[in-house]
Formats: C-alpha cells, structure tokens, sequence
C-alpha cells in the first residue's frame, strides 16, 4: 500500500495548493480553502449549508477565523446572518462560490498549517486533509455543555476545532460514504487518544471539540465502485490511516500538540489539576518564603517534566485513576498500586517514604490520591530551586 505525506509551509493571498486524487483543484483565497469539483462529485457533509448528502454541489471550502481581532482577544466572532445556516452561505458568497451549491466548514485554525495524508491501494486513493486545534477546547462526548441552544446563550468560550475533508477516488453509494464518515471520526478520536489530549471541560481524555466537521467526497465518475468504508476493509483502513495521520500533522503544526510535548506530566495532568499553572500557584501558596521569581519556578518545573522516568510514574497514577473512575479496577487495586508508584517516586529520587492512608467513602477518594500527588511534585520543585 503506497503512502505519502505533505503539507504547505507557506500560503499567500491566493494560491494553488494541490489537487485531489480527483484533479479538483485545492486553493487558497480570502482565508479559506476552497475545492472546485472538476466532475460529478457525492458528498456527504456536516455542515448545516447543505449538509447530509448531496450529489448536486460544485465546491466546499473550510474558512479559517484565526485572524480575526475577536479569535485573537479570545472572543467568539459573531454570525453573518440569523442563523448558522446563513452564516456559511453569506461566507460562500464573499469566497465567490455559489451557495446553492456549495458546503463548508469555519475554524480557528490556520489554513497554512493543515496537512495532508494519502493511501493507494489497487489504483484507488484515500487523501485527507485536516486543519486541527484541541488546546482550548477539546471535549469529551458527554461533557456539560458550553451553550445553551435553548436559552441561546453561552456557558463557555469554544473556540478550537478539528475540520477534515476526505476525498475518495472511487464511487460510494450514499449509505457507504456516509459509513466512511464514522470511520474518519474515529480515526480522528484515535489521534486524540494517542496523544492523551485532555478535555477542557471534565476530568476525561477528549474525543474532539464541540465544533468539529467532517466532510468526504467520493467520485461519481470512477469505474470503481465500493460498498463498505467501516474497519473490517481495506478502504476503511485508508481512511483511519490518513485521518488519523493528517490530525495528528494539523494538530503539531496549529500548536506543537506532538507526542515529545504530551510526555510532559505537565500537558498529561491537565485535566486532574496538575498543570504548570496550577502546581505553581501550590508551590508560591506552600511556600510563601521562597525568593524565588517566576520565571525561575517556571524553568525549574519544565526540567522536572523532562524527566521521562517521574513523567511515567505520574501517568501511571493517572491511569490508575481513570480505570477506577470507569469502574474497570477496585478501590485496592487503585490504592494498593498507588503506593508501589509513590514508593518507587520517593526511593528512586531519595524522598522520605509516602503512605497513602485514604479510606473508601471519602469523597472524591480518588481526589485525595492526587493531592498527595501535587505534594510530592511540588516537593521535588523545591529539591529542584534548592539544587
């Protein structure tokens, strides 16, 4: 199976990009990436602008905000019409497509820093192409809400997206390229996982945004014709591999979410309230003597959350703590496990031993585990300015 991977570096005002295994042409202009079909395309589409599926559209686009004064003060940027719907079709007209047949999708994100990921197998491509940033506001499925549709009003600012278009040069029927869209967000849930990314809005490990779109394509021209796009064939593998590939590509290049970054206790405790800011706000609250700037705290950590060993440790008390909350591993085995990862902390960088007393009814047991977590961190901190 042949793959191949690439990105744009650099992308001006306007400029061809590359072309689908189609031929449509893939450009940039006015802040968005634009597809113009060169032939008769089947298209499946979240978007609320001519969303489900069509067989009727000319082009998409994926428009980026991430220049707008608003994204850049940490705002949302207000619609350009009543509603989502007219929004994207005031937006297909500024871009100089029709919106009567076209589909698209907003971002945050930079287009300059998408990428791309092809698979070919038996003459038939699978290409993604992903624009993608989590940092802010990735979600777990289940989370509490950041709007209220009914009351129409916000509860917590979301700015973050992951959009990916998928292109198929072969023919789909509606039900399986519709089946190639599940395939593809999983594949995108699967980058997110393997990078541990946190939700912003619970303890949980993120499955996406909020305000994630997913639009594929297939060619209504081609001789091939497929029937299945799920895991248990090949065409579905081609679409989990460049998915998978292109998300996790879009996801370093919008903002350095990479696997060296996320081995950082710091990135991976986020979600448990063992982030930079929050151990240090620990530390300067334990201790109020220490001369010590801010700066020098903040170097001192970073050193610390380069130690792949301590890093390990910590992540395995998280894990440790994620099966017990999912009912997969006892209170014993939690605490008990707990220990033989606070003991091996304590002698390997000469610390006085830690025991873990916590009785099963305190709530949230598991809180107080992670408590005596931040303190041992937060000693090793000090050994550290002290050292």
């Amino acid at each position: 199976m042949a793959q191949s991977t690439s990105h744009s570096s650099s992308v001006g005002s306007e400029e061809l990009l590359f072309h689908t295994p189609m031929g449509d042409a893939v450009y940039f202009a006015r802040e968005a990436m634009i597809i113009s079909f060169a032939g008769r395309r089947g298209v499946v589409s979240s978007s609320n602008l001519n969303g489900g599926y069509r067989n009727d559209l000319h082009s998409v686009f994926n428009h980026s905000v991430g220049r707008d004064p608003n994204i850049l003060q940490k705002r949302c940027p207000g619609l350009k019409g009543a509603n989502i719907i007219e929004h994207y079709a005031v937006i297909a007209s500024e871009l100089g497509l029709d919106p009567e047949h076209t589909t698209g999708m907003g971002t945050a994100a930079l287009i300059e820093n998408h990428a791309r990921a092809e698979r070919t197998y038996h003459g038939v491509t699978v290409q993604a192409i992903a624009t993608a940033g989590i940092d802010v506001n990735g979600g777990r499925a289940g989370d509490k809400a950041s709007y209220d549709e009914f009351e129409q009003r916000s509860l917590l600012p979301p700015p973050g997206t992951i959009n990916v278009f998928l292109f198929i040069d072969a023919y789909l029927d509606p039900g399986a390229l519709t089946r190639a869209l599940i395939t593809a967000t999983e594949a995108k849930t699967v980058a997110l996982q393997e990078l541990m990314a946190p939700s912003r809005y619970s303890e949980g490990l993120a499955t996406g945004s909020g305000t994630d779109s997913l639009i594929a394509v297939c060619n209504e021209e081609s001789p091939v014709v497929l029937y299945g796009a799920g895991k248990h064939v090949l065409l579905g593998e081609m679409i989990g591999q460049s998915v998978k590939e292109a998300v996790t590509k879009a996801l370093d290049r919008q903002s350095g979410m990479n696997a060296q970054r996320q081995s950082s206790f710091l990135q991976q405790g986020i979600r448990y309230r063992l982030g930079i800011e929050d151990l240090l706000a620990l530390y300067q609250a334990r201790y109020l003597a220490s001369a010590q700037d801010e700066a020098t705290l903040r170097a001192a950590l970073q050193r610390l959350a380069s130690d792949s060993h301590l890093c390990a440790a910590v992540a395995s008390i998280l894990h440790l703590v994620d099966q017990w909350r999912w009912g997969l591993i006892s209170w014993a085995s939690l605490m008990d496990l707990s220990q033989l990862t606070f003991s091996y902390v304590s002698q390997r960088y000469r610390l006085d031993p830690c025991e873990l007393s916590i009785e099963q009814g305190q709530t949230p047991c598991y809180e107080l585990i992670l408590g005596e977590l931040r303190s041992l961190l937060i000693l090793l901190l000090y050994r550290e300015i002290g050292s």
